[in-house]
């Protein structure tokens, strides 16, 4: 990554990012911190009065709006945004086939155990690929709940999982849709999240322009 981390959103206590593909949102055991998201902005941001931190994740292969704190101070009042059930994340996946319907609700496993817990994931369908390529449909997915991997998870229990999802999805169309259109991850990108400021006092909208290999790739479809 060459190109400054676009800033979406910045106000005295945190800041939001378009978190670019295949780039991990924080380190592990294998992978270094200048390696990551947030060890990228860290270095972009050097210099300022403060150190930025998640104050949540995306997917590796997952592009768009991604929160940090500024603050160590603010950190747990930071973290509730999440926590608030007035908070909206809304998503755009690239799905195969046509999904009938705008509700998933089924249980998944929770984070830090085995148990099945209720989730839910309201959608539509934005646009419907036919020709040349094989059924596909445009679909913004809003999350309700926040399970692991829930809309991988929730379109690949129905019969539609999101093109190119390496665990999800489907290998043999992923093969094909692959060595057709060049796309290298899977079609998921954080659209957008509203949610209600909780130092601010007042409602805050960031919107994250679709990454320019998933652009492509809907300009391909459309002829």
């Amino acid at each position: 990554m060459k190109k400054p981390i676009q800033i979406l959103y910045e106000d005295p206590y945190l800041l939001a990012i378009n978190k670019p593909p295949r780039v991990a949102s924080v380190p592990g055991s294998n992978l270094a911190l200048q390696e990551t998201v947030m060890g990228k902005i860290q270095l972009q941001l050097r210099g300022r009065d403060f150190v930025p931190y998640l104050i949540h994740r995306l997917d590796l292969e997952t592009s768009g709006v991604l929160l940090f704190g500024k603050h160590e101070k603010d950190r747990r009042a930071l973290e509730q945004i999440f926590r608030h059930p007035e908070t909206r994340k809304k998503y755009v996946a690239l799905v195969r086939g046509f999904p009938t319907g705008k509700v998933i609700a089924k249980k998944l496993k929770a984070r830090e155990s085995d148990e099945m817990i209720d989730s839910q994931t309201n959608y539509k369908v934005l646009d419907v690929f036919k020709a040349p390529a094989p059924l596909c449909a445009l679909v913004e997915a809003e999350i309700k709940t926040g399970r692991k991997h829930q809309i991988r998870q929730h379109f690949a229990m129905v019969g539609h999982p999101i093109i190119m999802d390496s665990r999800y999805g489907d290998f043999h169309f992923n093969r094909k849709f692959r060595i057709k259109y060049h796309l290298g991850r899977q079609f998921l990108h954080a659209a957008s999240i509203s949610f209600h400021h909780p130092l601010l006092k007042k409602q805050i909208h960031i919107e994250a322009p679709l990454a320019p290999d998933l652009k492509v790739i809907l300009k391909r479809l459309s002829f």
